[in-house]
């Protein structure tokens, strides 16, 4: 099986396991273990490397979407924080995992947890992360988070 091919058996999987999952229950873990330094750059790096398949506010232009009760309540929302890290870095950009920076990896899930009502602390985020994704996100991205975006 190719790598194209495992991919695309990977998200369809993740499609399948999103329809039947249960809701995500209330967050628990507050603040979150990644800091607001950490989502802010990731939102730049979002916008450069990953907006054009998951779209400017993480809601799918073709790829999955990235922020909302369906990816909270998918498979990812059952999983460690280091296992989402694990999956972007190994096959993100689209047929081009590892090709960013460990840090740039990492500041973009700070900034996907963010956009999915996980409150930053001051624990900064590594890509072992144990904490559940399910413990610290609502699938609910705050009012004023694409507001308050900074201008580049």
């Amino acid at each position: 099986m190719t790598s194209l091919e495992k991919l695309l058996v990977t998200l369809v999987g993740m499609g399948a396991t999103t329809f039947c999952a249960a809701s995500v229950s209330a967050q628990t873990i507050s603040p979150a273990p990644f800091t607001q330094a950490q989502s802010d750059a990731g939102r730049q790096t979002y916008a450069a490397s990953c907006a054009s398949c998951h779209g400017d506010r993480l809601d799918s232009k073709g790829a999955p979407a990235l922020a909302g009760k369906e990816f909270a309540n998918g498979a990812f929302g059952r999983r460690p924080v280091a296992q989402l890290y694990t999956f972007i870095h190994n096959s993100m950009p689209f047929c081009e995992g590892g090709s960013l920076a460990t840090d740039a990896y990492v500041n973009v899930v700070a900034f996907i947890l963010q956009a999915n009502g996980a409150k930053p602390g001051n624990e900064p985020l590594t890509p072992t992360t144990g904490v559940k994704l399910g413990d610290i996100i609502t699938g609910e991205t705050p009012p004023e988070f694409f507001q308050n975006a900074k201008s580049n």
